[in-house]
Formats: structure tokens, C-alpha cells, sequence
């Protein structure tokens, strides 16, 4: 799965949150720092920001993630116990870490349209804030990585594009079900010369 190239290098920091939120005593000023560094590891690795994992979805090593860091591991594993009790981190099968607010606090396209739909006094829904809408839906899929797709398809050639909420939300359901038979077929089946070989 390529990696998705991502638009920015930053991160927007909750500055309410880091002076005066639940890290200022649960962590340690170390742990503080290595907080805020995992935001931005969460936005540079894998494919989805929000998540530190590789491209494929798996969790990195937690001994690779403390080097990234410069920090010990077992500084790094008091943190995620701390923030994972404290509900801001979720690790999933995979071992995939999820920083569970990191979208809610970063900036996105639509943010930085919303004012200039406001002056122009745009009633309608766009595309963006319907994505935006049916985000949790789809919370298996990677919809920035999906949007670009759907794009790249409806730009090219003689289409015509009439209903774009419509054929989105049917893109979606075709890339579930595609990314379901591609795990199902992933799934390692016992091999008939044993574990032997």
C-alpha cells in the first residue's frame, strides 16, 4: 500500500490542552515532550494521520517509535499506559497507535474554507463538509486517500459528474467491500507441510 503524501509538515499544538490539561498531571515534563512529539510522529508515519503505524496499517516497533523519539522505551510505555487510561490513545490489533483527538484539534481544508462560505452566504452542504459528516461511517477507510482516488477518476476523460455525495458515498461501499476480499484473502492459511517448513 503506497504511502499518502501529506499536504503539510505541521501540526496545530492545543495550547488550553498542554498548559492547563489532564497532561500536566499524568505526565511528567519528559512525558509532556514525548506527547507532543507523538502527535507529529502521528502525522509523518504510515498513511493516516492521527495514528503512528507503518503504511500497511501495522504498529511500529515501540523500540523503534523511543529511538524516533529520543527517548527510553520505558519512558515511552509510561506514557501510552497514562494516555491510553486517560482515553487519548487507542492501540488496535495491529498494534497500530491511534491518538484518539488528534483530528478534532487539526487544521483541514474545510476549516480553511468555512469562513469564505460564511461570507458568501452558502447554504448548501459541500462535498467536504459531507465527507466530513459521514467520516465516522467509514472510520476503516482512509477517506483523504479515497477522495484523491475518486478525483483522479472523475477528472479524467468524458465523465460527468452529477450527483458527487452520491457517487462518493458509493465509491466508499466499493473500496469496503474491496478491502474486505483483499483481507480475506491475506489471511494465512496452514501450510499442508506444517509448521516445519
Amino acid at each position: 500500500m503506497p504511502r499518502e503524501r501529506k499536504s503539510r509538515t505541521w501540526i496545530k499544538i492545543d495550547c488550553e490542552g498542554i498548559l492547563r490539561g489532564s497532561i500536566n498531571y499524568l505526565l511528567s515534563l519528559d512525558g509532556q515532550a514525548i506527547w507532543v512529539k507523538l502527535l507529529a510522529l502521528s502525522d509523518v508515519s504510515g498513511g493516516r494521520a492521527g495514528y503512528i503505524e507503518d503504511n500497511n496499517h501495522n504498529g511500529l516497533p515501540k523500540e523503534y517509535i523511543s529511538h524516533e523519539l529520543h527517548c527510553s522505551l520505558e519512558q515511552l510505555e509510561d506514557v501510552l499506559i497514562k494516555m491510553e487510561e486517560d482515553g487519548a490513545v487507542k492501540v488496535n490489533g495491529t498494534g497500530s497507535i491511534q491518538l484518539v483527538n488528534f483530528r478534532k484539534y487539526q487544521f483541514n481544508e474545510y476549516d480553511r474554507q468555512k469562513i469564505y462560505r460564511v461570507k458568501s452566504g452558502e447554504g448548501k452542504q459541500t462535498l467536504e463538509e459531507y465527507i466530513e459528516a459521514i467520516r465516522g461511517s467509514y472510520s476503516d477507510l482512509d477517506l483523504e486517500k479515497e477522495f484523491e482516488k475518486f478525483k483522479l477518476w472523475w477528472s479524467e476523460g468524458k465523465k460527468e459528474l452529477k450527483r458527487p455525495k452520491l457517487a462518493f458515498r458509493n465509491w466508499l461501499d466499493k473500496a469496503r467491500d474491496i478491502k474486505i476480499e483483499k483481507d480475506k484473502k491475506n489471511i494465512k492459511r496452514p501450510s499442508k507441510f506444517g509448521d516445519g517448513w
